[in-house]
């Protein structure tokens, strides 16, 4: 009895310790607030305001992306910038792209080789940057595919190809993310009620997508076949969808950038659990949920 209860606790503390690890392992739910021109930090987990990205000169910023160097991209539209912030600091880096190459940056992505590929909002271009900044050149021509807006869900996916959502197009366009070559529309405009494409996301082999004016999740087959309206339109008061997040505690995250809220629902079933933040945004129009590096 007593020889045992030794190995007994060994065994009880390693599973709490674990079970510690679960729930609390801290991350930084990201917001971009574009009438507010910063990126709010928060607490993910309870939503406590952490403070904001310090530095730079963010003027509309849309999507955020951790580069291949660990720092964080953010694209500011309205000064054509993309600027780089450090994880762990909080504070801005540099500028890494600036220029007339840039119209009105919205999406940003990077391939294989660690280039940066920006979507131009406003000429519906894709343009490519090597790793320093540099530009390469236009990689995907102005309305090409007949793309209309280019938004801030613009990702390689996970079959290594180019997803772009087609804002005013209403549709997800794929590009070869080498090339650019135009490849076909995964999800053509009304499919599934699909409309002002924003975030695209990839989980459990299917595709998620918010749709703007539509105030609803999509989700669709890896190929492009509707499966359902995950998030029903408006429900919990959700106008704009635009920016989304997976969290680690069973729920998605959606910006209701309209009314200046993110909103939760359950992974299980798309049912509303609550607005977890609902106050001290405006305009938020992306989502990045990444660890506390502290």
């Amino acid at each position: 009895m007593r020889g045992s209860f030794k190995p007994f606790l060994i065994r009880l503390s390693v599973l709490l310790g674990a079970l510690a690890v679960c729930q609390f392992s801290p991350a930084e739910l990201l917001v971009s607030n574009y009438f507010g021109n910063n990126v709010s930090r928060f607490d993910s987990h309870t939503g406590k305001f952490l403070g904001i990205l310090d530095g730079g000169s963010l003027k509309g910023p849309l999507a955020m992306r951790v580069g291949p160097d660990g720092l964080l991209y953010v694209c500011s539209e309205s000064n054509n910038t993309i600027q780089r912030f450090n994880l762990k600091t909080h504070q801005y880096v540099d500028t890494i792209v600036s220029g007339d190459t840039l119209k009105n940056p919205a999406g940003i992505a990077f391939d294989a080789k660690k280039n940066i590929l920006v979507g131009n909002f406003e000429n519906s271009s894709i343009t490519k940057y090597k790793p320093t900044g540099e530009p390469i050149g236009t990689l995907v021509e102005s309305g090409s595919g007949q793309m209309k807006g280019p938004d801030v869900g613009l990702v390689v996916g996970p079959d290594r190809k180019l997803y772009v959502p087609s804002f005013y197009g209403g549709a997800v366009l794929r590009f070869d993310a080498n090339s650019g070559k135009f490849l076909d529309a995964f999800v053509p405009a009304e499919n599934g009620g699909l409309t002002q494409p924003r975030t695209i996301l990839f989980r459990d082999k299917k595709v998620w997508i918010t749709s703007d004016n539509g105030n609803k999740v999509l989700r669709y087959r890896p190929d492009g076949a509707f499966i359902d309206t995950f998030v029903q339109p408006g429900l919990g008061g959700l106008k704009g969808a635009s920016g989304m997040a997976f969290g680690d505690d069973g729920f998605l995250y959606v910006t209701s950038w309209r009314n200046n809220q993110v909103l939760r629902y359950r992974l299980t079933d798309g049912s509303f659990v609550d607005s977890f933040i609902s106050s001290g945004l405006r305009g938020p129009t992306f989502l990045l949920i990444v660890p506390d590096s502290k």
